[in-house]
């Protein structure tokens, strides 16, 4: 079963970037824009996408720390 594509759109410094993202992964991303306010319908500074990126490798590495912590836990 094949998953429904969203088309995602963003401009940065200029540079307009489209992509197309399984539906449920690209609702994540518009929220994460939404909340670092990077804005779909104007240029956006390349600071405010990476302050998304980091928080969004923040919340990644804490995922993988509590993952590593509960198979030590398992073991």
């Amino acid at each position: 079963m094949e998953k429904e594509l969203k088309k995602v759109s963003v401009t940065i410094a200029g540079t307009r970037y489209e992509f197309a993202l399984e539906e449920d992964f690209a609702d994540f991303i518009l929220e994460e824009f939404r909340e670092n306010e990077v804005l779909l319908d104007q240029d956006n500074r390349p600071d405010k996408l990476l302050k998304a990126f980091l928080k969004v490798s923040k919340q990644c590495f804490e995922y993988d720390e509590e993952i590593n912590t509960l198979i030590k836990e398992l073991e």
